[in-house]
């Protein structure tokens, strides 16, 4: 619609449910059945994990009528890292009007300031409006022929049950503990406090009954960083052992690196990013909170 401006950005989780729309009418336009939860999965990781590649949206008059999509590989035969158009979409009431050139462009220049050298994409046969699109942005047609073989699911390894009972301790034995009940549950905290009474760039803590929790050998030394918690360590080595909330007097909350069996013990989820690390590259798809978990409650005794 002629007037109505066009903006061209990099797409938020907010507007996850839309561009995941917009992405399943492209698919289904070259038969790809992929599952919709399976597409929206695949793009909320990449908006979460930038590393990954990047999602941008065409929004005209507020409302998204167009998309990218770029994943970022390193193949040998360019030596270095590249980008993959995979998709480039814009609603059929919406073309015409050169939103496709404009999220094209930007999808160049987001590539580029990425640290690609080379954007890789491929065009079905009977697509030749899109062919005439690339070839007038600067892309060469290659002779080469897509193959692909799809694999069966190998099973992962899976991490053993948590035992009904868990013991840990400090680095250097002075202080055991024991813990008779299963966690409820697990967190990877980037707060700067756990980072600079630990030394590391974020610790994994588990939640559990402080009614189940004892100390079995050695007393710990106590911090209180805040007023609202106090930390226990061994005051002979350092190590990080429990945190234990005011708010929450019913939780005692363990180190899963003081485990014996840390391995048995699996994080559900990342907690205070907006303290990370700039530099921290991390490639689970846990969810990601920026304070805390705004699921935790204090464990029923």
């Amino acid at each position: 619609m002629p007037g109505i401006a066009v903006d061209v950005r990099l797409a938020t989780e907010a507007e996850l449910e839309a561009v995941t729309a917009l992405l399943v009418a492209q698919l289904r336009e070259h038969r790809v059945q992929t599952p919709e939860a399976k597409i929206a999965s695949a793009i909320q990781g990449l908006l979460r994990h930038p590393e990954r590649g990047r999602i941008l949206v065409a929004l005209e008059g507020g409302r998204p009528v167009g998309v990218a999509a770029l994943s970022f590989a390193w193949p040998l035969e360019y030596a270095d890292r590249s980008a993959w158009l995979e998709e480039l979409y814009v609603e059929p009431a919406a073309r015409g009007r050169g939103i496709g050139t404009r999220l094209l462009r930007a999808a160049l220049r987001v590539a580029a300031e990425a640290g690609a050298i080379v954007v890789d994409l491929e065009v079905e046969a009977d697509h030749q409006r899109a062919a005439r699109l690339y070839a007038r942005e600067g892309f060469r047609s290659l002779a080469r022929t897509h193959w692909v073989r799809t694999l069966e699911p190998v099973d992962e390894p899976r991490a053993p049950a948590p035992p009904a009972e868990i013991t840990g301790g400090c680095f250097c034995g002075a202080v055991r503990y024991r813990v008779g009940a299963t966690t409820r549950d697990v967190s990877h905290c980037h707060c700067r406090i756990c980072r600079r009474t630990t030394g590391a760039p974020f610790v994994t803590w588990a939640t559990f009954s402080a009614a189940a929790f004892v100390f079995t050998a050695g007393t710990p030394a106590e911090l209180r960083a805040t007023s609202r918690a106090v930390r226990q360590l061994c005051a002979a080595c350092g190590t990080a052992l429990t945190f234990r909330e005011t708010a929450r007097p019913g939780s005692v909350d363990v180190t899963v690196g003081s485990m014996d069996h840390p391995d048995a013990i699996v994080p559900a989820a990342h907690i205070w990013t907006a303290s990370q690390l700039a530099w921290l590259r991390l490639g689970d798809d846990l969810p990601r909170h920026p304070g805390g978990d705004p699921a935790e409650r204090d464990v029923e005794p």
